[in-house]
């Protein structure tokens, strides 16, 4: 699979073989619940679609779900075709094996004064960025330091090859308004400049908190993640539960769903929207006690007005402990949001209702 820890070492589960897998998910089955979830080898293909098999091997073998994320569209496959592909094979053959897929751009953030994956495989990048956010300038501002970094980036590849294509976002000094919206690749290009030297100058002007955006690359054509969305085989989800804070925002896809896909182009009903962020869901994962209406069930109920919903634009907002920063989102529309039969959002507002439980 594709993770790796801090220091780009695999995660043992890289390491597991078939036996050892299915072992573990006989074991959770035991319990009666639980789904087995990987993020798949996706940089390239072939092992893609070798995680895939193996994850029929697994569901099959010890009968329970499984699941894979992120399933996107993009410029050379809207339609993830191959992937697609391979998960109809696995239902052919009796496996459980679900992708999820969301219904927003896949898009990116990065600044130099927090964390970015884009520069994981640029190990001298890496290492200042692995470094306290007061120490990093010092070391981006040396010139032998620049230098190295310059001749690294040359040969970004992976990730890391996205760089050229990031536009600058948000920047607060005077020199480097004028560069917003531009591509880095063409700011190098006009000023005859390396790629390392345009992000660096940039982000030294700005006290490294200079905003640099990949957009509408993955996921960007929405008739085709329409299509991924209605899919059987897919489910809405493929969230990083707040992995990646700096780098992105994953909340607001449900407004997205609903204000896009429903209210604004059709492509899905109400209903089927509605259906697939909850019953389904709740069905395929084994949440037998929420996902619909029913008595004897959760009462988690939602209140929104369909024609005020909007899912605001990403905000880069200092709130978290420690100074620590994140992207956020802010939608309206919604009157209320009821968790368990305890309100906790009333006209638009949070309760001091908790009616959940830290597990």
């Amino acid at each position: 699979y594709v993770d790796v820890d801090e220091n780009m070492r695999p995660v043992p589960s890289q390491f597991a073989d078939l036996k050892e897998k299915v072992a573990l998910a006989r074991a959770m089955a035991k319990s009666g619940r639980g789904v087995w979830q990987v993020v798949p080898y996706f940089p390239d293909i072939k092992r893609e679609l070798e995680n895939i098999r193996e994850l029929g091997d697994i569901s099959i073998a010890a009968g329970i779900p499984c699941s894979l994320q992120p399933v996107l569209s993009s410029p050379l496959s809207p339609l993830a075709g191959e992937i697609m592909a391979a998960l109809e094979a696995e239902q052919a053959r009796g496996a459980r094996v679900y992708g999820q897929v969301m219904p927003r751009c896949f898009d990116l953030n990065m600044r130099l004064s927090e964390t970015s994956m884009l520069l994981y495989a640029l190990p001298s990048w890496k290492a200042i960025m692995d470094l306290p956010r007061h120490e990093r300038r010092a070391r981006f501002e040396d010139a032998d330091t620049r230098t190295r970094l310059v001749t690294e980036m040359k040969q970004a590849a992976g990730m890391s090859g996205a760089l050229p294509f990031l536009i600058v976002g948000n920047v607060s000094h005077p020199d480097n308004v004028p560069y917003q919206g531009r591509s880095l690749m063409d700011i190098a290009t006009a000023e005859g400049k390396e790629l390392g030297d345009v992000i660096l100058d940039i982000s030294l002007r700005d006290d490294l908190n200079a905003e640099f955006k990949l957009v509408n690359v993955l996921n960007a054509d929405k008739a085709s993640v329409a299509q991924l969305i209605g899919h059987p085989l897919l489910h809405f989800g493929a969230s990083d539960a707040g992995a990646h804070i700096t780098q992105f925002c994953g909340t607001g896809d449900t407004t997205h769903m609903l204000e896009h896909y429903v209210r604004d182009t059709g492509r899905l009903s109400l209903e089927q929207a509605v259906h697939r962020m909850t019953g389904e869901l709740a069905r395929d994962w084994g949440l037998h006690d929420r996902g619909t209406i029913e008595t004897g069930k959760a009462a988690d109920l939602v209140l929104l007005d369909l024609d005020a919903l909007h899912c605001g634009a990403e905000e880069f907002v200092d709130d978290f402990p420690g100074e620590a920063r994140r992207y956020v989102r802010r939608a309206t529309g919604y009157e209320a949001v009821i968790v368990n039969g305890v309100p906790v959002i009333e006209q638009g507002r949070y309760t001091d209702g908790r009616a959940g439980r830290i597990v």
